[in-house]
C-alpha cells in the first residue's frame, strides 16, 4: 500500500495520526523481536533518559555469537559524511542492577508536535544527534505532511556537514538510517541511508544496526500495511 495523506479528511476521520503512531510502534516492535537475535529485545515508548546509552554492544559479545548474527544484514552505506558533533558536558547518575538495558538503537516516528514549532524541532533534533554522538543507530521516519518541515536536514545541518541533505520538496515526506563511523583520518563520521517520500510512495527497507557493523531490517512497509489493515484505511 502506498503512503496515504494522513491529514486529509477521508484518513483523519477513520483515525487521528497519533493513534496510527502508536500501532505502527507497535507493529514495527513485533516484527523486530521475530527477527533480533537471542540477547537483543526491542520495547515501544521508551524513554532513553530511563536508560543507559552506551556505546555499541560489540564489547558484550562474544566471537561465537558474533558470527551466529554476522550474516543478518550489511547493506553498504549510499553517503557518508564527516561531521563534527558539539562538545557537551554531561553527568550521568544510573541506577544499576542485573539486568540492565542498553539503549543500541531508537526508531524516531515523527508526529506533527515534533515539527510544530522551533523549540520543539531543536529538541528532536538535539536528541538525535545525541543518540548519534553515542552511537546509537538511529532511524527517522517522517510520513507527516503537515507541518512543512525536514527535520533530517537541521539534524545534518547540527552535525556541521556538507552532504546527504535532501532537496526541497513539495511533501517533505523522507526517512532515514544514521550510523555512527569513522572518516577521513579516524574523525568522526555518520552513515546515512535516506530516501526523500511522497504521499503515495512505497516506504523502504532500513538498517537498524545492533552492534558496530551488523544491522537488522526495519520493514516499514510491511509493518504499515498491517496498521492500515487494523483501522481499515482502504
Amino acid at each position: 500500500m502506498p503512503i496515504l495523506d494522513h491529514f486529509i479528511p477521508d484518513i483523519a476521520d477513520i483515525t487521528p495520526f497519533e493513534a496510527f503512531h502508536t500501532q505502527w510502534a507497535a507493529h514495527i516492535v513485533i516484527d523486530l523481536n521475530e527477527r533480533l537475535p537471542e540477547g537483543f529485545l526491542a520495547v515501544p515508548h521508551t524513554h532513553i533518559g530511563d536508560r543507559e546509552v552506551d556505546v555499541r554492544t560489540d564489547k558484550f559479545l562474544t566471537s561465537a555469537k558474533k558470527q551466529e548474527i554476522q550474516a543478518l544484514y550489511q547493506p553498504e552505506p549510499p553517503v557518508t559524511a564527516d561531521v563534527e558533533f558539539p562538545s557537551e558536558f554531561e553527568v550521568f547518575v544510573d541506577y544499576i542492577e542485573r539486568g540492565r538495558h542498553i539503549t543500541v538503537g531508537v526508531i524516531e516516528i515523527i508526529s506533527p508536535a515534533n515539527k510544530a514549532r522551533s523549540g520543539e524541532r531543536d529538541s528532536f533534533v538535539a536528541k538525535c544527534r545525541n543518540l548519534i554522538a553515542k552511537s546509537v543507530s538511529l532511524i527517522m521516519v517522517d510520513i507527516c505532511s503537515q507541518p512543512f518541515f525536514n527535520l533530517h536536514n537541521q539534524l545534518l545541518q547540527s552535525l556541521r556537514t556538507t552532504c546527504g541533505f535532501l532537496e526541497n520538496q513539495k511533501f517533505p515526506l523522507y526517512c532515514a538510517a544514521y550510523r555512527s563511523t569513522s572518516g577521513n583520518n579516524a574523525k568522526p563520521a555518520v552513515n546515512i541511508w535516506s530516501y526523500p517520500l511522497k504521499v503515495g510512495d512505497v516506504l523502504p527497507q532500513l538498517p537498524l544496526f545492533i552492534t558496530s557493523d551488523i544491522s537488522v531490517p526495519v520493514n516499514l512497509e510491511t509493518t504499515y500495511l498491517e496498521v492500515c489493515k487494523v483501522f481499515r484505511m482502504h
